[in-house]
């Protein structure tokens, strides 16, 4: 009776993205070895080699899409990438500027330009030893090596002039980042050049203080996103994965409050988005983008993927094959779950792991008390592993 009441809480397919950290690593289990297999051919030795991919991940409501992306994303972030994780059911994603925004919020900016300015101080200007904050440069060149300030200051120029050049960045980008960096080293405020990177808009007097000649608009949207992975891995030796999920929102026409509503115009523009990383992969370098949908959302002939024919080609697998294809541009993670292996009954026994604690409402503690259901009832796909094993179970009684 336990399991029974357990398997209907088990199947209302809750948000992964409200579970800890601890449990999203504790609880997961890699259909069909996706993740092993994307870290190897994609995170290691393709994208911080200079390539851009992107890649869409379909699947029925409660198959692991987001506890995928989740899990994904800490494991590029272990290996030293920076992570952006987009909703597409909470923040409109129209046109390239809103990707790069969405984008460059989650960026640590303030670590990854004091890191540059450091390389530049202590590499591009010869000062291994200075070891103190950035803010702190002037005041020390003066107290240890007797140099007037109007002098170091010139060569600061210079040698973040010379540090900048050497990435491949968009000539706006460049200008934002080096008054950033100029102002750190002058211990000013610079909000202003973090604020035009978040993607906010300057008024024209802050902006000609800095040489910029627009804010982060759609025609240099594009242009920005590749200049900030080129920063990125300039600074990390690695690169950006950026991971949308819930796209399929893009193919609903019924309006929810706070949900973002697309009119057919706004849709067919996002999908042009998306048909434009897709083509432009090749020179995103340092890039690896994932989309998540569920299924019958994004394979929606009248608004989904294949409403915008552009997109829909270019997903398809030039082969048929009776397995699944984890090289093809469209994954299906149920098809996966479906693959022989034994990560679904690994997937149920990680959930079974976790400790109880009974405030779950509708769930029954069993004696064992390791179902872990306190983070949120688990996944679809965890009620069809226990119901197969549970047959299982019975035909062999």
């Amino acid at each position: 009776m336990i399991e029974q009441t357990n398997r209907v809480a088990f199947s209302a397919s809750p948000r992964a993205d409200d579970l800890p950290d601890a449990v999203v690593e504790s609880t997961f289990a890699d259909p069909a070895g996706l993740e092993d297999f994307w870290t190897h051919w994609y995170l290691d030795g393709f994208v911080d080699a200079g390539q851009g991919k992107v890649k869409v991940l379909v699947g029925r409501p409660g198959s692991g899409k987001t506890h995928f992306l989740q899990h994904f994303a800490r494991r590029a972030k272990a290996m030293g990438y920076r992570t952006a994780i987009v909703d597409a059911a909470a923040e409109k994603l129209a046109s390239i500027d809103e990707l790069y925004r969405a984008i460059s919020r989650q960026m640590p900016w303030d670590s990854l330009v004091r890191a540059g300015l450091r390389h530049v101080l202590q590499e591009q200007l010869g000062y291994p030893e200075f070891t103190g904050p950035v803010e702190d440069f002037l005041g020390w060149v003066e107290r240890e090596r007797g140099l007037t300030a109007t002098l170091i200051r010139r060569d600061v120029r210079e040698a973040i002039d010379a540090f900048l050049g050497t990435i491949d960045l968009d000539g706006e980008f460049f200008l934002a980042i080096r008054s950033w960096m100029n102002q750190l080293v002058l211990n000013q405020d610079g909000a202003a050049a973090a604020e035009w990177l978040l993607g906010g808009k300057l008024g024209a007097t802050v902006r000609k203080g800095m040489g910029l000649r627009s804010n982060v608009t759609r025609r240099n949207g594009r242009t920005l996103l590749a200049s900030l992975a080129a920063w990125v891995h300039h600074l990390t030796q690695r690169g950006i994965v950026v991971l949308v999920d819930n796209i399929g929102v893009l193919s609903l026409t019924d309006r929810v409050e706070g949900r973002p509503y697309y009119t057919r115009a706004a849709r067919d523009q996002s999908y042009e988005m998306m048909r434009e990383l897709i083509d432009d992969s090749a020179f995103s370098p340092y890039l690896l983008t994932v989309i998540a949908g569920e299924t019958e959302q994004v394979a929606n002939s009248r608004t989904g993927f294949p409403s915008y024919p552009a997109l829909w080609a270019r997903l398809q697998s030039e082969v048929a094959a009776a397995r699944p294809n984890l090289f093809g541009d469209l994954v299906d993670l149920d098809s996966l779950w479906s693959e022989p292996g034994e990560h679904g009954a690994r997937l149920l026994d990680n959930w079974r792991d976790v400790e109880w604690t009974p405030d779950e409402e509708g769930i029954v503690a069993p004696e064992d008390k390791t179902l872990g259901l306190e983070w949120g009832r688990p996944r679809r796909v965890v009620a069809d592993v226990m119901r197969q094993r549970a047959g299982r179970e019975e035909g062999s009684a």
